[in-house]
């Protein structure tokens, strides 16, 4: 199911139904089109009851924004995945270019024995671009004109990426792909550099050869940038999301992600103008993390499947409080969060006066901001001291 408020479960936005949660099935993803506000349309990703990987496309209630209609789904793809309950993929994204984007495995079982991942006329084992439109009547897709392959297929040889994500700054994508039993894998690309490319598997897990049969040249692959040891007994990446919200100065621009069994939290910043990367390990719990989420400002929320409940990420080091309100200082509702900055300001923490237009901030109470903070009144904001 699929609610409409997170942590206050108001009523069941809408039921999805003829879907099948055997092995790794279930309901995997959705998401909003870009123009919701307007169309009303979004795209929910599942295993439907005979085991193939299904879009359809639902319209929210034209009488009620917090009710979908259910009556107005529509089949988009349907992807034939048999045989096997697991490695379905599971993440539906749309693009800058408002193509919509999702990933498939490569159809379970060990060790791709189809090597269906690596053939590009089969939709498992991919990233899949899709032009989606609005009509009312079939088809809901056309193929882009600049996909590589004349099909759905945009790129290939990944093994299960459950979870990944695009960079909301730069448009990056991040994917993790679970491994075999040797490795699990963490990918990034450019968004204009990810058409085509084959990140390897079955012929690579990780960085290392797995089934090099009919494999090519290794220059033909592009390989992880960051690959860690399957620990026992399992290990199961979860992919996640680069940290740009505004609260947390110190993850600016981290890439957060997880282990699904280990609770390793797998850390990574990307330094684009040097071009390397820096890992950070740090165990947390619980295990169980199957998602990550971002609100609409940024900030990361991780969904636990052992525990059924969503966490909030934080860090511990400085914060950004950020007024967004309408008067007084220490009304908790005018600041991003509802937090409200600490009476003395600690050094690298930033307070950020930025109220709507016609509005204003009131400094009310005695703040403290302290040598190596700063407070910043945005441009043409107004802020005032009483007295």
């Amino acid at each position: 199911k699929v609610y409409n408020k997170a942590f206050a479960f108001l009523d069941t936005f809408l039921t999805v139904k003829n879907i099948t949660s055997s092995g790794e099935g279930g309901l995997l993803s959705m998401t909003f089109h870009p123009e919701y506000v307007n169309n009303g349309f979004f795209y929910v990703f599942y295993t439907n009851n005979i085991g193939s990987l299904e879009v359809s496309r639902y319209k929210v209630s034209a009488d009620d924004p917090n009710i979908a209609d259910s009556t107005s789904k529509e089949i988009v793809i349907t992807i034939p995945h048999p045989t096997n309950s697991n490695h379905n993929g599971g993440t539906l994204h749309f693009g800058k270019d408002g193509y919509l984007y999702l990933s498939t495995g490569d159809g379970g079982g060990t060790g791709d024995v189809p090597n269906n991942a690596q053939n590009t006329n089969i939709l498992l084992g991919k990233i899949l671009r899709l032009a989606v439109n609005t009509s009312a009547t079939a088809p809901f897709y056309t193929i882009p004109p600049n996909n590589p392959f004349g099909n759905e297929v945009y790129a290939y040889g990944l093994r299960n990426p459950f979870r990944w994500s695009f960079d909301r700054e730069t448009n990056d994508i991040w994917i993790g792909d679970v491994g075999q039993g040797a490795f699990e894998e963490i990918n990034h690309r450019k968004f204009d550099s990810i058409n085509g490319v084959n990140f390897g598997w079955r012929c690579y897990e990780g960085n290392n050869t797995y089934n090099t049969t009919g494999c090519g040249s290794v220059s033909n692959y592009t390989f992880p940038i960051y690959a860690y040891p399957t620990v026992d007994p399992s290990s199961s990446v979860t992919g996640g999301v680069v940290y740009r919200g505004d609260t947390y100065i110190a993850l600016r621009g981290y890439y957060i992600s997880c282990d699904y069994t280990t609770a390793n939290f797998y850390i990574i910043y990307y330094d684009s103008a040097a071009h390397t990367y820096s890992t950070t390990i740090q165990k947390l719990t619980p295990a169980g993390i199957a998602n990550f989420g971002e609100t609409e400002d940024g900030e990361v929320y991780a969904v636990c499947l052992n525990t059924n409940t969503v966490y909030r990420v934080v860090s511990t080091g400085p914060k950004q409080y950020t007024f967004t309100g309408n008067g007084n200082w220490d009304v908790a509702a005018n600041w991003s969060n509802n937090i409200i900055p600490p009476t003395t300001l600690p050094a690298g923490s930033v307070i950020m006066i930025n109220p709507p237009a016609n509005a204003e901030c009131v400094l009310n109470v005695s703040q403290t901001v302290a040598s190596g903070s700063q407070m910043i009144v945005s441009n043409n904001k107004q802020f005032r001291i009483v007295g």
